[in-house]
Parts: structure tokens; sequence; C-alpha cells
């Protein structure tokens, strides 16, 4: 959300919620897309490359031993009875 916005004029811009605003009538379409056309583009501060692909990796390693920490954990206690 820009600094400069109203904080409850930003919700209704808000592009999760945007479509019910516009479908409760509390903004229009055109008031959507000249929202869009106002900001500014933030394209070159975005991060592309090898970090993200690495960061990726990292999570693989971690869901392996998730799994099968969820796999030894599916058994029955041994005071538990068994049906």
């Amino acid at each position: 959300m820009a600094r400069d916005q109203d904080p409850k004029t930003a919700r209704l811009y808000d592009r999760r919620t945007v479509e019910r605003n516009i479908k409760k009538g509390l903004i229009t379409r055109k008031d959507w897309d000249k929202h869009l056309k106002s900001l500014d583009d933030v394209a070159d501060k975005g991060v592309y490359g090898t970090e993200a692909e690495a960061d990726d990796d990292d999570l693989d390693d971690t869901t392996d031993e998730a799994e099968t920490v969820e796999e030894t954990s599916t058994e029955p206690e041994s005071g538990a009875p068994s049906n």
C-alpha cells in the first residue's frame, strides 16, 4: 500500500477484493482501470535468477524430512488398542 493513500481507500483497490467491491458498487471498473494506470512500474525492483532457485532446493530437503516424520507418526502407539 502506498504511504500517501488513505487506508480505507486502499482496501477498495486491493486486488484480492476488487471484484467484490465492483459487484457491490463501491467502485467502478473505470475507477479500477484508472487506479492500475496510476501505479508505478516496479518490475526492475524484482529479484530474478539463481537466488530463488537455491531457496527452492532448500525447501525440497525439508519437505522430505517432514514427510518422513508424518509416515512414522501415523503408526499406532504400543499402548493404544488396535482396531
